[in-house]
């Protein structure tokens, strides 16, 4: 039973550090068009264009509201 708690313990870490590294990875990558503390903030509404730079949808959206 103890062997069970300290894997799913040390499983709850390792996403956590796993989701750490991707945040600070995709605030690198993207770091001119962060305004929030949360890198991966506001970016659901991608359509999926398959760019590999800056999302041209995303600029043009924070444009407008701005």
């Amino acid at each position: 039973m103890l062997q069970s708690l300290l894997i799913g313990i040390a499983g709850v870490i390792a996403l956590v550090l796993v989701w750490v590294l991707v945040q600070t990875l995709w605030g690198k990558t993207f770091s001119e068009y962060i305004s929030d503390e949360d890198v991966m903030a506001g970016r659901t509404k991608c359509s999926n264009c398959g760019c590999t730079t800056a999302c041209e949808n995303k600029r043009r959206e924070l444009s407008t509201e701005s």
